[in-house]
């Protein structure tokens, strides 16, 4: 398996913090998001993460080099958007293998190997991890998602209607892209500008060809703003007592 953090938005919601520091090195209570998002890959058998990013690109090199993380990588997109910088990303790696993605602004506590398990049980193309939301504002930012009691999603919407019922199922973020996908991704993820969240994932649901993995979230941050961001670290300094180790 590998792993995939896309991390090549310009981060201009989070200006002026993002003039100085890559996005993905941004420290929430002290601990840089790159490292937060590594923690979820914890119990899979990861052979190399690769972070895609296109600035401040030998920022973090030094950085992965300096702290010593290992099996980590740094690969240049093009701001092509989530799809687009996938696509290039999988194009140079070129390995037909279980493939996690992350969007890199995220801070949660989601397992992905329990999700990893979800997904070969049930053997689609992809799986996305799921979660409820209360909040019918909040709904609207995000993947909204309609998905039967065994999770095959059967719709997939960026944009939630307003006249839908809550709670809300909605998109948090992470990827699993099969092996067999990986192996068609000519035809699924070419190489151009595009957003999984309006043409890949909703073109998997029409297929039958994606699942949802409900996943227990006891926190879920997007810290692509500057609002969310400092909501993260108050979050994180209320509720962490000790500031966890990097690695």
């Amino acid at each position: 398996m590998i792993s995939i953090i896309l991390a090549a938005g310009r981060g201009t919601r989070l200006r002026p913090l993002s003039f100085y520091i890559p996005k993905i090195l941004l420290p929430v209570r002290g601990v840089p998001l790159v490292s937060y998002l590594l923690r979820n890959l914890d119990g899979l058998d990861i052979e190399t993460s690769y972070i895609v990013a296109s600035e401040n690109i030998e920022m973090i090199e030094r950085y992965v080099e300096k702290t010593g993380i290992k099996d980590v990588k740094v690969l240049k997109g093009l701001g092509w958007e989530t799809g687009g910088d996938l696509s290039i990303a999988l194009e140079e790696i070129s390995s037909p293998v279980d493939t996690v993605v992350m969007n890199g602004d995220l801070i949660t506590d989601i397992k992905i190997s329990e999700m990893y398990e979800f997904h070969k049980k049930n053997k689609p193309l992809s799986t996305i991890s799921v979660f409820e939301i209360d909040d019918l504002n909040e709904a609207k930012r995000f993947g909204r998602i309609r998905m039967d009691s065994d999770g095959l999603i059967t719709e997939f919407k960026e944009k939630a209607a307003t006249d839908e019922k809550l709670p809300a199922k909605v998109n948090t973020g992470f990827y699993i892209l099969d092996r067999k996908l990986i192996e068609m991704r000519p035809d699924y993820l070419p190489v151009r500008k595009f957003r999984l969240e309006q043409e890949f994932l909703p073109r998997l649901a029409r297929e039958g060809a994606l699942y949802g993995f409900v996943s227990e979230v006891g926190y879920w941050w997007d810290v692509g703003t500057i609002d969310s961001y400092m909501e993260a670290e108050k979050f994180m300094i209320n509720n962490r007592r000790v500031i966890p180790p990097e690695g």
